[in-house]
């Protein structure tokens, strides 16, 4: 490797990081500023009903409001099986002025049932602020709703104002949102020190190659230019292998998928379908990224052991097989995303340019899966019956992670023990930008980084260290 060739590298990589932060910010849109408010308010178990709401009638109370942006009100009604006509006004205001009107169809209202208001923009601008929920209706007796209400739970201080008649309590009522996400506001500042710093670790790289020395970024660039030969062949060695005698070939990584997903699919759907928005893709996608983690530790596991011969006559650095390993495994991971992309399509999911930040998740779920097949590589070479377990462990794996059911269905109280695996958070954030068409929240992102560099440098530590002794075991 000479000095074009490293600056080349060192160019490209920070152009990529250039582009990319300046992609991330406007792709990111609200899911970047805002989060999930976890101070919402949220509806109380009704102990009793309002009075009848009809013409002259209104129910009325004021809350504080404790999110950024309001996202949807939510209000219990109850007709109390009368007929029910009319037309019922819901109106948000802040002192005198109208900040948001819902106007509903009386006789359309369920029997007990959450009336979801939701606004075509979030309403901003309002936290901290006293707001009051206000309804009417021109219904006449006996064709009107009531407000289900607690007087028991409420919270100290509610009020509620019925016609000119105050009582205490609290009509159930929810208020959902989203907060603002402190560090976004200063999201140009954070990229911009991380763009320096990127740069001066180039420059200082650069120069110490200029006068003979060395670090382990550079020995890392010049040993991928030094042996990309070799690793071109053992790619295709692995590919070949793979697809060896079999009539359809590569046909099978579009295939295969699909078949897991059909399979899957027969058996699960009637369980999990109607929980979950678009399942044939859902399904899929978490299908596609749980078969590459499968197939890349496997593939990884014998690297070292399966290439014994090569490595005790010829000096190879040995971290170079489960990297080809690795590449061969992400090449058809690349082939398994032309059927999903077409599912997608076929079943009706948009496209939308967020989706693009789905590739974001998958390099996550590559270095992770590297960084695992290194270290499961290394132990495979001193203990063989790691195989065997490795086997057993991914099944256990595969239905721990939320891959044909949704994450939902498991209790609250463990789904703590959910959030500490790993592939739970690369495949649902994969799902979040191709299902959803929207961006995670950044937590999202540096969760994911995080998990894939400590996989990475647990894995490289450990085949470092025992890397010299495989030769005494092979």
């Amino acid at each position: 490797m000479n000095k074009n060739n490293l600056r080349k590298v060192f160019t490209i990589s920070f152009i990529v990081f250039a582009v990319f932060t300046v992609a991330f910010y406007f792709l990111s849109g609200d899911q970047l500023k805002y989060r999930v408010a976890d101070d919402s308010i949220s509806i109380l178990e009704a102990d009793s009903v309002t009075p009848e709401i009809t013409r002259g009638v209104t129910v009325s109370q004021d809350f504080k409001n404790t999110v950024d942006n309001i996202d949807q009100i939510a209000v219990v009604f109850t007709k109390l099986y009368r007929e029910g006509q009319g037309l019922l006004t819901i109106d948000l205001m802040s002192g005198n002025d109208l900040v948001y009107r819902k106007i509903l169809d009386v006789s359309e209202i369920p029997e007990q049932h959450r009336v979801f208001l939701s606004p075509e923009n979030p309403i901003r601008g309002f936290k901290d602020k006293t707001l009051t929920l206000k309804i009417y209706s021109n219904s006449k007796t006996n064709q009107g709703v009531s407000v289900m209400m607690n007087k028991a739970l409420a919270p100290a201080g509610s009020r509620i104002k019925i016609g000119n008649q105050t009582i205490d309590g609290s009509i159930c009522f929810a208020v959902s949102g989203t907060e603002k996400i402190a560090i976004s506001q200063y999201y140009w500042f954070i990229m911009g020190g991380l763009g320096l710093a990127l740069a001066a670790l180039f420059i200082v790289s650069y120069r110490q190659f200029s006068r003979g020395r060395s670090n382990y970024l550079v020995a890392a660039i010049g040993a991928m230019y030094r042996y990309d030969f070799l690793i071109s062949q053992l790619v295709i060695r692995d590919f070949k292998s793979k697809y060896k005698r079999s009539i359809l070939g590569v046909f099978w990584s579009f295939l295969n998928p699909l078949l897991t997903m059909t399979v899957q699919f027969l058996v699960f759907s009637t369980f999990f379908s109607s929980d979950t928005q678009n399942y044939p893709v859902y399904l899929l996608s978490g299908v596609v990224c749980f078969s590459f983690f499968n197939e890349c530790t496997t593939m990884c596991l014998s690297s070292i052991s399966g290439n014994a011969r090569l490595i005790t006559k010829v000096y190879i650095p040995k971290y170079i097989f489960p990297l080809a390993r690795t590449i061969s495994s992400s090449i058809n991971l690349a082939i398994s995303l032309v059927p999903l992309l077409l599912a997608s399509l076929v079943l009706g999911v948009a496209i939308r340019p967020q989706a693009i930040l789905f590739f974001y998740f998958l390099i996550c779920l590559i270095i992770f899966s590297l960084g695992i097949g290194l270290f499961l590589s290394a132990l495979m070479v001193f203990f063989r019956d790691i195989q065997f377990l490795w086997s057993v462990l991914t099944q256990i794996w595969m239905y721990a992670t939320p891959i044909f059911y949704p994450a939902e269905i498991i209790p609250e109280k463990y789904r703590f023990i959910v959030r500490f695996n790993p592939l739970y958070h690369f495949i649902g954030n994969c799902r979040t930008c191709l299902i959803n068409g929207i961006s995670p929240e950044p937590m999202a992102y540096i969760f994911c980084l995080l998990f894939a560099m400590v996989s990475l440098f647990i894995g490289a530590y450990t085949f470092k260290k025992t890397q010299d002794k495989f030769a005494l075991y092979l």
